[in-house]
């Protein structure tokens, strides 16, 4: 993992440079790219998704800057060899299912645009696998899918038909701010699709209000769970660029997240999608394309041909219109409240719960009386990780702000600050004698800390991507980590911390973890709803089942090892807790929650089940089994 370029002052041309390194490195000889330097690394977001994301994306870059791909011809011919006779483009790895409606949606569209930026045509007509998939199946594809589908007719040649774009309309309800499924995401794809059909974005003003008021101090739109925000400064650029150009309050936010996009490379000459986050063929896309509508990065002049189509709008003309009202004054900012709940933990005797916040703070509570007690203020940043004491006396919070912070339960009082991760804290826990205290982050590093002394003892490397969740064995000695590189890592933390296993869970990322009671079995989250339950004794076969359809956030053992709970959600939309008898697989009873459930959690005497959402609503239930 390297750190961020911090040596000298970054320049465009030495970013340029850089980029061209990346490519040079990543570029294999059959004319594909690799999602990273490294070529083990499975790749995040798009790149994880499919093998066609870093192809198409390297072709976006290349043509963006005038640049030739390292080996052009034979790019094109890999990207030709990738369509069927029926128009579909398909991808060799990745975790979405070729087959799918999303992944011939995706694919074929990431096809269409590499070859139309190349110059070339499809051997087949792809039109009829979009016209199929609005048939029946548009209405199951995610929130964000909106705009492939004028892109994709247009890299073909044709505009979307009149019946496709109702239908395609009719699914982009906006509340009245303007906003769909309360994401910057699903907003941007609104707005690009409008642009690309060349028709006002509706509610456009209010849209701009609210993308100006939702960027953070850091330049950022990092507002969710980090896996929900890769692309929002993207998405939130792109709004602004096109539809607030002339709104000088736009126009500094816009310069603002181009700051923060450079803090995101890395000396690798690529970025990743956070500081200190591995450098990511998707990465490079999105905050390369960010830094040229912020005009830190100068296209190819002249522009390649269709500028428009290439990729998601970095070059798209801005549009011809009058100049837009300014924001009106004094106009308050948003107040969100305490915001979403990202993670849960009871207190070793029940008698407390905390959560932690997207606000940045960690609030404790008496879970009979579903009372705050006291709230913890300090982190600069939402709080994403916390973890008690094994006596109960200290609480350690994981922060947006890199750091991870020690309280006194009694007093609410800081104890101590760690500092030292390049990235998100993403999770933290206390080895079973309080001694030691782990974190767990984006930077793809675990540092282990030494409570008493207030130090830390050492750094575990060796993970390829970030690091989302850790688990202490009840032997107090092995430290089980996940990652979004699908790996479970186990360390023996005395001495020099050696890594004593590695098990590939999954190809996609792993959202959360946990130990049994007894330390025989250990559960993983995976993205897309997969549970996987690993026996620690005997030969390590993982059991696996799908738990649910979306990403699993969380999982918790029931105090007497019988029972594992899930909760899952995904983008902003309702999720559930489920609970499952662990002998046999079978799904006892569920939950329904009001947002996406990112946290759960359940009391030591098994009475209480909470679960935390992205909506901030926290929910109990009593337990019964």
């Amino acid at each position: 993992m390297g750190d961020p370029v911090q040596a000298d002052p970054v320049t465009p041309q030495a970013v340029l440079q850089g980029l061209r390194r990346f490519y040079e490195q990543s570029a294999r000889p059959d004319g594909s790219f690799t999602p990273g330097i490294d070529p083990d690394y499975l790749g995040m977001a798009d790149t994880a998704y499919s093998d066609l994301a870093a192809v198409t994306y390297a072709v976006v870059i290349h043509k963006t800057f005038g640049w030739r791909l390292p080996h052009e011809d034979r790019t094109i011919a890999l990207l030709l060899s990738r369509q069927k006779a029926d128009g579909s483009f398909f991808n060799r790895s990745g975790t979405v299912a070729p087959d799918s409606a999303q992944g011939r949606v995706y694919n074929t569209t990431q096809g269409l645009v590499a070859l139309r930026a190349l110059g070339q045509k499809p051997r087949y007509n792809p039109l009829p696998i979009f016209e199929a998939v609005m048939e029946k199946d548009y209405k199951t594809l995610p929130a964000y899918s909106t705009s492939f589908f004028p892109l994709a007719f247009l890299a073909y040649g044709k505009p979307i038909p009149a019946a496709l774009d109702r239908k395609m309309r009719a699914t982009m309800v906006q509340a009245e701010d303007g906003y769909l499924h309360n994401h910057i995401a699903t907003t941007f794809h609104a707005a690009h699709y409008y642009r690309l059909i060349g028709k006002p974005t509706p509610k456009a003003q209010a849209i701009l209000d609210r993308v100006v008021r939702d960027q953070k101090p850091d330049g950022s739109w990092m507002l969710n769970q980090p896996a929900r925000d890769r692309h929002a400064t993207f998405d939130a650029v792109f709004t602004l660029h096109q539809l607030g150009q002339q709104r000088a309050d736009c126009r500094q936010a816009v310069a603002k997240a181009a700051s923060w996009v450079l803090t995101c490379r890395n000396p690798d000459g690529g970025f990743g999608h956070y500081p200190g986050s591995p450098s990511d063929a998707d990465a490079v896309y999105f905050h390369a394309g960010t830094l040229v509508m912020a005009g830190y990065l100068k296209p190819a002049d002249p522009l390649p041909a269709d500028p428009h189509l290439l990729s998601w709008g970095h070059l798209m003309p801005l549009p011809n219109s009058d100049a837009q009202p300014a924001p009106k004054p004094g106009e308050p900012a948003q107040n969100r409240g305490p915001g979403w709940i990202s993670s849960l933990a009871f207190s070793p005797d029940g008698s407390m719960l905390v959560t932690g916040q997207s606000d940045g703070t960690a609030r404790l509570r008496n879970p009979r009386k579903n009372q705050e007690i006291s709230c913890s203020h300090g982190h600069r940043d939402a709080v994403i990780s916390v973890a008690f004491s094994p006596d109960g006396k200290l609480l350690a919070t994981g922060s947006f702000d890199h750091d991870t912070r020690l309280w006194d339960v009694a007093t609410g009082r800081k104890v101590t600050v760690y500092t030292g991760h390049r990235g998100v804290v993403m999770s933290v826990a206390f080895s079973p004698d309080g001694k030691i205290l782990a974190s767990g982050s984006i930077d793809g590093t675990i540092k282990l800390w030494d409570v008493p002394k207030g130090v830390v003892r050492i750094t575990l490397t060796g993970h390829r991507s970030w690091v989302n969740a850790l688990a202490f064995h009840s032997d107090g000695r092995t430290l089980a980590s996940a990652s979004s590189d699908g790996t479970i890592c186990r360390w023996d933390i005395t001495g020099s911390g050696t890594k004593t296993a590695v098990d590939q869970a999954s190809t996609a990322e792993i959202r959360s973890l946990a130990f049994s009671p007894d330390s025989q079995a250990l559960a993983a989250g995976i993205r897309y709803g997969e549970l996987v339950v690993m026996p620690m004794s005997g030969p390590h076969a993982f059991r696996r089942w799908q738990a649910h359809q979306s990403d699993i956030w969380s999982v918790a053992f029931s105090p007497d090892g019988k029972y594992l709970f899930t909760g899952n959600g995904d983008w902003n939309q309702p999720g559930e807790v489920k609970l499952w008898e662990l002998a046999n697989g079978k799904l006892a009873r569920s939950w329904q929650h009001t947002g996406e459930v990112l946290a759960i959690a359940c009391s030591p005497d098994g009475k209480c089940l909470a679960a935390g959402g992205a909506d901030g609503n926290l929910k109990m239930w009593a337990l019964d089994h």
